[in-house]
């Protein structure tokens, strides 16, 4: 039962200490100062240099941009690189070609 009342004292005396404590008040003019200060950040113009990121047409539009270049850099690229295949057969081949025909200047070296 001490126990009890012991808890009891404590919460008394913690009520009774918040009872002196008086209303919470704002300075003079507090509540037209904030209204002004929200006006304010309502009315400021948004930063010039990050203002394409709310616009969405914009975004969509370099979205779209940057689609087409990477289908057409994909495809000039695949491109490329079957013309220098090709190319580069077509060297390795004219190139044995070369080397097959100019044999034929040395068969004498054979007969001896």
């Amino acid at each position: 039962m001490k126990q009890e009342e012991k808890i009891e004292n404590k919460i008394a005396e913690t009520l009774n200490s918040l009872g002196g404590l008086g209303k919470a008040e704002a300075k003079p003019f507090f509540y037209r100062r904030l209204e002004a200060r929200m006006e304010r950040e309502l009315l400021q113009a948004p930063n010039p240099r990050f203002a394409f990121i709310s616009n969405l047409r914009l975004n969509v539009a370099l979205l779209a941009l940057f689609a087409v270049f990477n289908v057409f850099t994909f495809f000039t690229l695949t491109q490329d690189t079957d013309v220098a295949s090709t190319s580069r057969e077509d060297q390795i081949e004219s190139l044995a070609q070369e080397y097959f025909s100019g044999s034929d200047d040395y068969e004498y070296l054979n007969n001896y």
